[in-house]
């Protein structure tokens, strides 16, 4: 007799004000959220009362009034309140639009007109003389007066709008027209679990959740029921305590990150023995600094995705895959993908081009909300956005760059991130970015604005660039360089590149240029011979020289 299998149903979606109803109501004296604020202090509710600060929170935008389909803006920084109010609007049904919180208001208040958002939440003294505003003290203070009622789980769709292009740009917005739902088990499908993300996990969250992944993923891991462990500011050294300190399982990173965790690791001792997944995303990684993490965790417990807020694909590698195909950002997840020439013919495995994606399925698709901004599709429907990269033979991808960042030195392309990736190998040097700077002989230079590591220090004149003469072609070697205090970088650790480059045009047209609008000057002494600095470098003033 043959037997017959049945298999149960798959869960159904369900939108995440009512997940949490459901955590709340299954284990309500569980922790839910700790935050490790920047002054040491640590505070930690169960999911009974996270459950309730979110119902009372929605009360009082409720009566802003926020009704279902609404915009919020929200610019606060990592902590409680963030958390609950995004979960706040979803429960009303509204659409959450998550800004900068160190933002000029004049700039949030664009955005906020063009989301046609209703309100926005803020951090306290940014411009909360403004209608539009509220200030996060005046709503935790509000929300201790609302009753104690439940309200009705609705669903929002969309469910955010995503910021795209900060960094080299206006910013681009962007939505997801679906019912704000997930299945439980299943959050993001297939990709979480490829990830090493699962239900149940500690989870140290130390992005700024102002920024698209680290919201998704601290999000995802309420929906799935984890115990978020949150730094209200990143600092290296309290991450690498937290992770031992709470066990943690799972943790998404950026490079930046990584460099500072790495350099604080022997001074803290973490063992990392609770660590599952330590998953990085959000730019290239230099392959010294995946070798190192790698050494140190061992490659079954690094993972890396590479995506983008579009969503029109995404690529997965393990440290396994990575140690074979060192370079690699994976291959195409549930997602295919090809490299054109700039004429627009599909180009071979190992040529580098503009790559383009399709995802497999298209019920995720993202789309623009302004209507200017030109979407570079094929007649296949895959998507391009702008990113250079080349496949290998067994469709392993490897990303070269921008497509609006390649430099063209006398006739050569120059991929920044490859320089990049060398010069911070280099270490004396604790962070760089490289650009086209407007050259007389060259059309354009290669630029290089580094960090060091140690500001006492000094590097030998030629030291740098013959380290660069090791790795690089003699056309990549950067032929100019300045040293600055810090390079500016978002809460989630993206290099503002397009304000980095604008800043060297001007150095390169004047001569000069006021450092403290972009950076600050290093000590006269650490960089005078190497970068031929003037002396008007005491005062905040720079000066390029070739070197």
């Amino acid at each position: 007799m043959t037997k017959i299998s049945i298999q149960p149903p798959d869960p159904a979606p369900v939108g995440y004000g009512a997940r949490l109803r459901q955590h709340a109501a299954t284990t309500p004296y569980s922790p839910a959220v700790t935050v490790l604020r920047a002054d040491g202090a640590v505070g930690t509710v169960n999911w009974a009362e996270l459950d309730a600060l979110v119902d009372r929170i929605a009360h009082v935008l409720r009566q802003r009034p926020v009704r279902q389909g609404d915009v919020v803006g929200i610019g606060l920084a990592n902590g409680l309140l963030h958390l609950g109010t995004v979960l706040a609007c979803w429960r009303l049904g509204a659409t959450i639009m998550t800004l900068d919180p160190g933002s000029p208001p004049v700039q949030i208040r664009a955005l906020l007109e063009r989301a046609r958002a209703v309100c926005a939440v803020v951090e306290d003294g940014t411009g909360t003389a403004e209608g539009s505003f509220l200030a996060g003290g005046e709503l935790m203070a509000l929300q201790r007066q609302a009753p104690d009622e439940r309200r009705a789980d609705c669903i929002s769709r969309p469910g955010k709008i995503v910021l795209s292009g900060g960094s080299t740009g206006i910013p681009k917005l962007m939505t997801n027209d679906q019912p704000w739902v997930s299945v439980p088990g299943r959050p993001w499908g297939k990709i979480a679990g490829r990830l090493g993300f699962r239900s149940g996990q500690r989870q140290l969250v130390c992005g700024a959740m102002s920024h698209n992944a680290p919201l998704t993923w601290a999000q995802l891991g309420l929906f799935e029921g984890q115990h978020l462990v949150v730094m209200e500011r990143f600092d290296a050294a309290s991450a690498l305590r937290a992770i031992d300190a709470y066990g943690i399982q799972f943790v998404m990173t950026v490079p930046t990150m990584m460099v500072r965790m790495l350099d604080a690791l022997d001074a803290v001792g973490t063992t990392f023995a609770s660590l599952e997944a330590f998953y990085h995303t959000a730019a290239v990684c230099p392959s010294w600094l995946k070798k190192a993490w790698i050494d140190v965790l061992g490659a079954d417990r690094i993972f890396e995705m590479y995506g983008s807020g579009e969503n029109v694909g995404q690529t997965i590698i393990t440290g396994s895959e990575w140690l074979e195909h060192p370079g690699s950002v994976g291959r195409p997840f549930e997602t295919d993908a090809r490299v054109y020439g700039a004429d627009g013919v599909l180009l071979p495995a190992g040529e580098v081009g503009e790559l383009f994606m399709r995802r497999r399925s298209q019920e995720d698709g993202t789309r623009y909300l302004d209507p200017s901004v030109a979407v570079r599709k094929d007649e296949d429907g895959f998507t391009s956005i702008g990113d250079m990269a080349w496949m290998d033979e067994e469709g392993y991808v490897y990303l070269a760059g921008r497509r609006d960042d390649v430099i063209n030195t006398g006739g050569v392309k120059v991929h920044p991130e490859k320089v990049e990736s060398i010069l911070l190998s280099h270490p004396g040097v604790r962070d760089a970015v490289v650009v086209g700077a407007s050259d007389r002989d060259w059309g354009e230079r290669v630029h290089a604005v580094i960090e060091l590591r140690d500001e006492a220090s000094v590097i030998e004149p030629g030291d740098l660039k013959d380290h660069c003469a090791l790795f690089l072609a003699p056309a990549e070697i950067p032929k100019s360089m300045t040293v600055v205090k810090t390079l500016p970088r978002d809460g989630f650790g993206k290099l503002k590149r397009r304000q980095i480059r604008d800043w060297v045009h001007s150095l390169a047209e004047s001569g000069t240029s006021h450092g403290p609008t972009l950076c600050r000057a290093m000590p006269l002494s650490t960089v005078d011979d190497l970068y031929g600095v003037s002396q008007t470098l005491a005062q905040g003033l720079f000066k390029m020289r070739s070197i």
